[in-house]
């Protein structure tokens, strides 16, 4: 499917304007009739897997939609452009690029997503279920495109519709008619969309039943959490929540299960399995450089930059790359140990760190491995060495993260541009929902007082524990919940909207500023300048939307 993704890019072009923000997408001067265009099964089909392509392009999650999601957290610092928003700099502002083009690229698949929901009903199919698993995935998209754009920049306008007036403007939605929105097409798919292994092989990384149950769950769980630390709402949905994890869990949209292996989950070789709820399809692409979403020469690839790791002696790596995990994760890590002592193995999976120091407690077979089949000794050539040693910007911190960069490819270019330091040469997939999450936010729910719908709170959290070799807890509250979120899903994309529902945001950024002098310090120049509460906790409307937009009234408090 990545490959299907990247050809019918240049298709999806044709639906990019709805306001002024859109302007720069729309042009086209090959444009066709759509009309004409979405009259069979297999246009649909190509209209439908357009909306994913800008989804998956770097100016979206592949690279600036990952920065906005994982660098606002307390987790990590990095020197990358796409991170300047967890900066909180100057330079963190409604025209910076990387806010500006996912929320126009967000919005362009939310108009095709709407574009698929009004013409599918019209087209004859011969098969009703493959009809139905397009327009759930329409809804689908839409929910997920509206998701992300309202969790990120709050008081935005719904694409409800698409009238063919390209000069017709929107007002921005209240948060319930958001929530509402949202949980809608959600459940609207949720009864449309095949289960897991209808799409086959081909087609991996498609829309399923579980995307939309596992999605909706978090809606609901996430509404509960915004709207309380607004004060907007008293209302809980975490029974609500729990039932639609409850539908995953109970095998009512496929099977789905903890793979074998922890580390499975960020490579390139293990993608869309077992686990895999939701994935975000990315493709290595040395070949091509355009980068014009939109276009079949742009790729969809994993950029780099906010993931390479600080190394010692590999002098390609740069603080305009790099990122850095702060200390207090690393200390989580150190601290949870399994029945014999042995350090949590999803630390080897999580963070590159120096394993020779005395705290470390390597279970067997786990040890930090580098580039070329190097590991932390051979880098350092000595077992005192720093983390990070060549790299003054990060002499003071402990480590950096793993996840999501190929570690199978070559350190140095091999003449084919398909080497670890070039951007464009990184196709592992973003899990945006792996069942491990949706078991951890299962017992949350259930803490929170939900009733119960499948297995028990201890039941759903042993199982993650159990995966990692690590031992049962014979109880569960909220400690445990945070801290085993933190020991599993470190640098996914969570911990900012965690602590954001669980009203703890402003506090912990303050606590962490008070104590941590070398919090948010490694960056490439955008010198972190303190979280502000009432204004931070959203990013803010473009700027060109906000200006271009009579009908938008305000951008979000603080901006």
């Amino acid at each position: 499917m990545k490959t299907r993704y990247y050809c019918i890019l240049l298709i999806s072009i044709l639906f990019a304007s709805c306001n002024d923000v859109f302007e720069e997408l729309s042009v086209n001067p090959n444009q066709i009739d759509l009309n004409s265009f979405y009259t069979t099964p297999k246009n649909i089909n190509e209209g439908v897997i357009g909306a994913y392509g800008y989804i998956s392009t770097p100016r979206n999650l592949g690279a600036c939609g990952f920065g906005l999601q994982l660098s606002r957290s307390d987790e990590a610092s990095s020197g990358a452009d796409y991170s300047v928003p967890g900066t909180y700099s100057q330079d963190y502002t409604p025209s910076y690029y990387s806010i500006v083009q996912p929320f126009q690229l967000m919005y362009t698949a939310a108009q095709q997503a709407c574009q698929m929901i009004q013409v599918i009903p019209g087209v004859e199919f011969a098969d009703a279920e493959q009809k139905n698993a397009y327009l759930g995935e329409a809804y689908f998209l839409r929910a997920f495109t509206h998701f992300f754009l309202f969790t990120n920049y709050r008081n935005i306008p719904l694409i409800k519709e698409i009238t063919g007036n390209t000069n017709e403007y929107r007002a921005q939605a209240t948060p319930e008619e958001s929530w509402d929105f949202i949980i809608s097409d959600l459940i609207e798919a949720e009864k449309l969309l095949p289960k897991k292994g209808y799409w086959g092989s081909s087609y991996a990384g498609r829309a399923t039943k579980g995307s939309a149950a596992a999605l909706l769950g978090k809606a609901y769980l996430y509404r509960t959490g915004f709207e309380k630390y607004y004060g907007n709402s008293s209302a809980s949905y975490y029974n609500e929540a729990a039932a639609a994890f409850g539908r995953v869990i109970n095998g009512d949209c496929g099977s789905y299960t903890l793979v074998e292996n922890y580390d499975w989950n960020f490579d390139a070789a293990h993608e869309n399995n077992d686990e895999s709820l939701w994935e975000i399809q990315l493709l290595a692409d040395a070949i091509n450089t355009g980068f014009n979403p939109g276009f079949n020469n742009s790729g969809l690839f994993n950029d780099i930059r906010s993931k390479t790791p600080i190394f010692g002696s590999i002098t390609s790596a740069n603080a305009s790359n790099a990122q850095v995990i702060h200390d207090w994760v690393y200390d989580i890590f150190v601290a949870s140990k399994n029945e014999k002592g042995e350090t949590d193995p999803r630390m080897f999976g999580t963070l590159v760190f120096n394993d020779n120091l005395p705290e470390i407690v390597a279970p067997a077979g786990y040890k930090v491995t580098y580039l070329e089949g190097n590991d932390w000794a051979d880098e350092f050539g000595s077992v005192t060495a720093g983390f990070g040693d060549k790299w003054p910007a990060a002499k003071d911190y402990k480590c950096s993260s793993r996840k999501w960069v190929d570690w199978t490819l070559p350190a140095r270019n091999p003449g084919t541009n398909i080497y670890y330091f070039y951007g464009r040469a990184q196709g592992v997939n973003w899990r945006w929902i792996r069942y491990a999450d949706v078991l951890l936010m299962y017992a949350e729910c259930l803490v929170m007082g939900a009733s119960q719908t499948s297995i028990s709170a201890e039941q759903a959290v042993n199982q993650v524990r159990s995966r990692a070799g690590m031992p049962p807890v014979s109880a569960v509250n909220m400690e445990v919940i945070e801290n085993e979120r933190v020991l599993e899903l470190t640098y996914e994309g969570h911990r900012f909207y965690d602590l954001l529902r669980w009203g703890r945001l402003t506090s912990r950024f303050r606590e962490l500023e008070a104590s941590d002098p070398y919090f948010k310090a490694f960056n490439n120049g955008h010198t972190y300048a303190g979280f502000q509460e009432g204004k931070h906790e959203w990013i803010p409307l473009p700027i060109e939307e906000v200006e271009g937009n009579p009908l938008i009234t305000s951008n979000n408090p603080g901006w």
